[in-house]
């Protein structure tokens, strides 16, 4: 018999029963994303664009990604902040705010820890 991944609490793991979203849908709601990641994209906005309910759309995108939909929008939001403190021209708290961070402090959390580091020390390293 064949091995499958199992979970102690919910048997077998979700990746093996749950499907990823098709791959248009995918790029939908990628581009949904990358278009809004200065605003507040909420899971049910994800979800409408995905035309799944919020929790499959939720289950279909980590299948789909390895992320959570948030992951994923941090993760870009992350690398956007970076592209711009590489260019030194705006303040940071402006960079937070164009990148879709609620405040240059979650902002600074972020980068603590992904990448141990604050956006000033990020900066002057660039």
């Amino acid at each position: 018999m064949g091995a499958r991944a199992t979970n102690r609490r919910t048997g077998p793991t979700e990746r093996s029963r749950i499907a990823a979203l098709p791959h248009r849908i995918l790029n939908r709601v990628r581009e949904k994303i990358e278009a809004n990641l200065d605003t507040v994209l909420s899971l049910d906005c994800l979800a409408q664009e995905s035309g799944y309910s919020r929790a499959h759309f939720l289950r279909m995108f980590r299948s789909a990604t390895g992320l959570t939909p948030h992951q994923y929008v941090l993760g870009l939001r992350l690398r956007r902040a970076q592209d711009s403190l590489r260019k030194k021209d705006a303040r940071i708290i402006d960079i937070a705010v164009s990148c879709g961070f609620s405040s240059q402090s979650h902002m600074t959390s972020v980068f603590r820890q992904r990448l141990e580091m604050t956006p000033g020390e990020f900066r002057r390293r660039a």
